[in-house]
């Protein structure tokens, strides 16, 4: 059966008394706060930009207390190159609300070309992002990975998350784009599954549509934001 991985802005609230959703009624749930005032269109990037903060989102939602999913296990989604962030801190507010494992989600990645050799010499790259991961998982976390190279994929691997998100960057407007994306995606699926049995999902973002069937079919489960 496909591994699922929805990705919520709010806790669902419901009772015991009411029907489960489709696709939400057990399994784990990737928590990303940031996204409940944000239209989907924008979500990707207004993560990555100094125009809202990810981290302050997630941990109000913590002091509110354990998030309501019943039958669910929560993964956080937390900005992991924000200068800002205090490991420490974040994992006392985690474990004091029942999450054990967080994501790199929204990942810096999305950012490419001269800029991104710009966040790597202020130590806010990938390299960065790859490392704060790691220092979860040494903090007893476990980590979901979204890599969106087959170089970062790679990277990502050799430090032993549960499972590796394939992301296929910004949906473009020029559909050959998102092609383009998407068939770089399917084809990093056979090279990875050479470097160990880490499960492999597909993000769809919005703005995707049948360009990732191939490589969801490839893969062994999908990722996509479910509200």
């Amino acid at each position: 059966m496909p591994l699922k991985l929805p990705i919520l802005a709010r806790p669902p609230i419901r009772s015991s008394a009411e029907p489960p959703e489709s696709g939400l009624a057990e399994g784990d749930v990737l928590l990303a706060p940031f996204m409940a005032e944000i239209p989907p269109a924008h979500r990707e990037l207004v993560g990555v930009l100094p125009v809202s903060d990810v981290n302050a989102a997630m941990m109000e939602v913590l002091r509110a207390g354990p998030p309501a999913l019943q039958g669910r296990r929560t993964i956080a989604g937390l900005m992991l190159v924000d200068p800002f962030l205090r490991l420490r801190d974040v994992t006392l507010a985690l474990s004091a609300a029942g999450v054990a494992a967080v994501a790199n989600y929204p990942t810096v990645q999305l950012i490419d070309g001269e800029t991104a050799r710009v966040f790597d010499s202020a130590g806010a790259g990938v390299a960065r992002e790859i490392a704060v991961l790691t220092a979860f998982r040494e903090a007893g976390f476990e980590t979901v990975a979204f890599a969106a190279s087959l170089d970062s994929a790679r990277a990502m691997l050799r430090h032993g998350p549960s499972r590796l998100v394939l992301h296929p960057g910004l949906a473009l407007a020029d559909w050959r784009e998102r092609a383009a994306s998407s068939l770089a995606i399917a084809h990093m699926i056979p090279i990875l599954r050479d470097q160990g049995d880490t499960p492999l999902l597909v993000y769809r973002p919005h703005g995707f549509g049948h360009e990732l069937d191939q490589a969801e079919a490839l893969a062994d489960g999908l990722a996509w934001i479910a509200d």
